[in-house]
């Protein structure tokens, strides 16, 4: 098939961009005819071989203006291009199926705010246009899923849900043989129940909480060991930030557990990547990943109240999960099964 992939930009970090190079590998493998459109390319970005890439011209607008511009001139660029299928990985509406791993009017009911600001309203917009012109979408969650049909007035004929897929070459249980050398790698002590948690956005994915429940833990043998950006100043003796950990399967393999209390996660990545490598996870039904969750992997919690979470890290033992080898088959977690549910689609649309 002539397929076109659609991000804003191509770089070396972040989930979707990382999945945009996921996606152009398995494709190309697969005899497929590629071609990547784009706004923005990192200077360090190698572009893979066999793709045709497009470029948009550069705009000097305002940041936040920057993707309408970009949307209006995909519009004109598809018209006069033909594919087999489109996939778009960010909120453009001139393709055949778009990704939908969040949207901002949840978002914005999960965190109490009401009153918008022009960000806020064009966030909104280009949600809208994305999912109402797009004659498929593909949601990260079940949660995700749900939001898509109550902000935008979508009908369920025209969302299904598809999990992002998992590297289980670097996320893999075997990792936990070498749970004592990454325990002393990163400092984490042997003695105490290590709870990990990974963040680039604290205060939505739960921090303050945590911070709360490990201050009363603090004689007790249970450590909070934080990962990620920006800097966590607690000064408790039980709470360690590490910073910024690129080596993130091996934090996993080394905790006897990974936290997770967002007030709003449409997905939670790191949940399917802790529980591959072995490590059971403590999530809140806020988080789009809490679906793939059984007894066997960990405990959902379906509040967010401080003593709730203060008796599920003291009554946590690793013992009472047995985690499946084979999870990531299971919950179609693998790049193939993920890319075989797109082609499927595809070929849909096309008859």
């Amino acid at each position: 098939m002539k397929i076109a992939l659609i991000h804003y930009r191509m770089l070396l970090k972040g989930g979707l961009e990382t999945r945009l190079f996921s996606y152009i590998d398995y494709l190309i493998r697969e005899g497929h005819e590629v071609t990547v459109i784009i706004s923005k390319l990192s200077r360090e970005i190698e572009i893979p071989k066999g793709i045709t890439l497009v470029k948009a011209r550069h705009w000097r607008f305002p940041k936040r203006k920057s993707h309408l511009y970009f949307d209006r001139w995909l519009g004109r660029y598809m018209a006069q291009e033909k594919f087999d299928f489109s996939l778009s990985l960010g909120r453009t509406s001139h393709q055949d199926v778009v990704l939908a791993p969040g949207n901002h009017p949840g978002y914005l009911a999960a965190i109490g705010k009401t009153d918008l600001n022009a960000k806020d309203k064009i966030e909104i917009a280009l949600d809208e246009s994305a999912y109402q012109h797009s004659r498929f979408i593909l949601a990260a969650s079940q949660m995700m899923k749900r939001e898509v049909m109550q902000y935008f007035g979508v009908e369920e004929s025209r969302v299904q849900v598809l999990y992002p897929p998992a590297d289980i070459n670097r996320f893999h249980g075997g990792l936990k043989e070498r749970k004592a050398e990454f325990q002393q790698k990163y400092g984490l002590d042997p003695a105490k129940r290590s709870f990990l948690f990974v963040s680039t956005g604290h205060k939505r994915k739960g921090l303050p909480l945590l911070l709360e429940i490990f201050a009363q833990l603090q004689n007790e043998p249970v450590e909070l060991i934080i990962a990620g950006d920006p800097p966590v100043r607690s000064g408790l003796p039980n709470v360690k930030f590490l910073g910024f950990v690129r080596e993130t399967q091996e934090l996993y393999a080394a905790a006897a557990a990974t936290i997770h209390p967002s007030v709003y996660e449409p997905y939670g990545q790191i949940v399917a990547e802790s529980i591959l490598c072995g490590t059971p996870v403590l999530v809140s039904t806020r988080v789009g990943a809490a679906e793939i969750v059984s007894a066997k992997e960990g405990l959902v919690l379906d509040n967010l109240e401080p003593e709730n979470w203060l008796r599920a890290v003291r009554d946590f033992r690793v013992e009472q999960f047995t985690i499946d080898p084979d999870f990531a088959r299971l919950k179609g977690l693998r790049l193939e099964d993920h890319m075989q549910q797109i082609l499927s689609l595809a070929e849909r649309l096309r008859g």
